[in-house]
């Protein structure tokens, strides 16, 4: 006689673990060095201050943090909504203050990036 067993749950998916540990991990260093980030995406515009960059690095390790410990749908949606808004508001950053215009734009690329690759790990990911 065969036993029918029910499939076991299936893991988190490795795509979602890598996305919400970069963007920790991305966050962590921003946090602790955001001079060095802020002349690193500034060229030779001017560099935000430190405690915007610091929040700003925050916001992307409680968002990486949250999506590790509970990589729940809805609060993956979140995060995705939460990284579009910040790069629409960098944009808008960009267009008001021209002098931190490469560093709006840098962080509008990296939210923008950071949006699609959990979009990609989303539609992916088990229901």
């Amino acid at each position: 006689m065969s036993r029918i067993t029910r499939p076991r749950q299936c893991p988190p998916r490795v795509g979602l673990r890598i996305w919400a540990a970069a963007t920790a991990t991305a966050g962590a260093v921003i946090m602790v060095r955001p001079q060095a980030v802020s002349r690193l995406v500034s060229g030779t515009g001017s560099t935000p201050d430190a405690a915007v960059v610091r929040v700003l690095g925050g916001r992307q390790l409680l968002q990486g943090a949250a999506v590790l410990i509970r990589p729940a749908p809805a609060l993956i949606i979140g995060a995705l909504a939460v990284d579009v808004l910040h790069a629409t508001s960098m944009v808008a950053a960009a267009l008001i203050w021209p002098g931190y215009r490469r560093a709006a734009l840098t962080s509008a690329a990296v939210a923008a990036a950071s949006a699609v690759a959990g979009a990609l790990v989303l539609s992916g990911a088990p229901r």
